[in-house]
């Protein structure tokens, strides 16, 4: 019953946390141990799958940790799990909303989701500060460019995740700037940067509830990040706290004794250097083990606040776990976090009765077949979502306006003679594993030079979806400019 009654505040919960997971881990045996310290197989589709053995009663195995993706709902990556989960705003999203509650809002939404998916361990927020404008994830991270900013939403989502009983994981630590060589960039950042720039959005996260880290692909100061002491054990342990589980990005482990000795706790997604851990110590296979039992602990999943882990046929992540709620949970992020860049003349919100002429591929389409991950309103990569309902801005906008000839699209300006008011829709897209060649938004300014030259008396507004920092040099030749940033389905 250890754990079963745990304080209100989170450092309270680690600290029975931490007593209760010593108890178990003394009455562990080495092979039992060093099984909790990677990634297994049979784990019915999730991400990442690790059995916990002889932690409760006398049956091993009696809790599972299923990890899945990603911060931004959950990620089924099969075809029978298209659809059956809410393609939320990306994470960039809740940066330009600036606000807090709807960071909370966003957590407990995709929580839900999460728990009846039968998965206990989030593989997000990812809170890293983009200081990279082209990074390939700039898309996926809630704190954008402010530290402070980061670690106010931070807080707010993985307070959220924390409290459904889930296992939040921050990722990526630490100084993981870019896709290009990110499985050999070396790093370098000085101290009072480190401390000022880099570090406080986990801060946050971890003082939140955040029960594990995600350590990254690079390297920082010459040593990688999931085997380097000095940013394991040193700065995140040491200096900001954390009690929970290091996981290693998927592959990103380069060594066994070296890297379970500078402080990872689990290889993901399976042992290929932790085969390898007998020079390692009883007392550091005790401090690993006990980090991810207190995790466990933490989150309340020995005494049934988690998910319940169904091993039936077919399995839980098939399950439908979106819901009008959610979508109106979505729907109100994107309000929030939509930015109106420009508005001459009110030009917006459009006026009753006037003809609107939809003009661009992304007015009407969601997928581009040039994109090879993700779609026009979702970048790509382990952190999109599959979804058949997307609303495209043509049918949300005959939706509200209804399906006369009042709204048109098509994909030149050779389709909008006679509208009063022209809608330029660009993206710019982001994906895992490689980063933007440039800021700008393709084909944007030759869009709106079309637009100017087909009809100087018609308004013309640019409908911008990006994935982060995007050049507007086409500005001043608009009426009104938004931008959406990734807003999902």
């Amino acid at each position: 019953n250890c754990g079963r009654s745990m304080p209100e505040d989170v450092p309270g919960q680690w600290k029975v946390a931490e007593r209760c997971a010593a108890k178990v881990v003394q009455k562990l045996s080495r092979d039992e141990k060093l099984s909790m310290l990677h990634g297994t197989p049979g784990g019915m589709g999730y991400a990442g799958y690790i059995k916990v053995p002889r932690v409760e009663g006398s049956t091993p195995g009696t809790v599972r940790l299923t990890m899945n993706d990603g911060p931004q709902g959950y990620n089924g990556y099969t075809d029978p799990t298209v659809g059956k989960g809410t393609q939320f705003p990306d994470l960039i999203a809740l940066a330009a909303s600036f606000d807090p509650s709807v960071a909370s809002d966003y957590g407990k939404a995709i929580s839900e989701e999460f728990r009846l998916k039968g998965c206990n361990v989030l593989l997000g927020p990812d809170v890293e500060v983009v200081r990279t404008p082209l990074s390939g994830r700039s898309f996926e991270s809630l704190t954008g460019e402010d530290p402070y900013l980061g670690g106010q939403l931070a807080a707010a989502y993985v307070w959220e995740v924390h409290r459904h009983g889930l296992i939040a994981t921050a990722k990526h630590w630490l100084d993981n700037e870019q896709e290009k060589h990110r499985q050999e960039l070396d790093v370098i950042v000085g101290t009072r940067a480190q401390h000022e720039i880099y570090m406080p959005p986990f801060k946050a996260a971890i003082d939140a509830g955040a029960g594990a880290v995600m350590c990254s692909y690079n390297k920082v100061d010459g040593n990688y990040a999931c085997e380097n002491n000095e940013i394991l054990n040193r700065l995140l342990r040491d200096e900001l706290g954390f009690k929970g589980f290091v996981v290693s990005d998927w592959g990103a482990v380069h060594s066994g004794a070296k890297s379970a000795n500078s402080g990872l706790n689990i290889e993901m997604p399976e042992a290929k250097y932790f085969k390898l851990l007998g020079s390692v110590d009883d007392a550091t296979l005790d401090h690993l083990a006990g980090g991810i039992l207190a995790a466990v602990y933490a989150a309340g999943q020995f005494h049934g606040r988690g998910p319940a882990i169904d091993w039936s046929w077919p399995p839980p992540f098939y399950r439908d776990a979106t819901s009008d709620a959610h979508r109106e949970t979505a729907k109100h992020i994107i309000i929030e976090s939509t930015v109106l860049l420009k508005n001459a003349g009110s030009v917006l919100p459009v006026k009753n009765g006037a003809k609107i002429a939809l003009v661009g591929n992304a007015c009407h389409n969601e997928k581009d077949p040039a994109y090879g991950q993700g779609s026009m309103f979702s970048a790509g990569g382990s952190g999109y979502v599959a979804t058949n309902r997307a609303i495209t801005p043509f049918d949300g906008l005959r939706g509200a306006l209804g399906n006369g000839d009042s709204v048109t699209w098509s994909k030149d300006v050779s389709g909008a003679e006679g509208a009063d008011i022209v809608v330029l829709c660009a993206t710019a897209h982001d994906e895992e594993g490689k980063d933007r060649t440039t800021l700008a938004m393709p084909g944007a300014k030759a869009m709106v030079a079309d637009a100017r030259a087909a009809g100087s008396k018609q308004k013309v507004v640019m409908f911008a979806i990006a994935p982060g920092a995007i050049e507007t040099d086409w500005i001043d030749d608009v009426d009104a400019a938004l931008v959406m940033f990734m807003p999902g389905e």
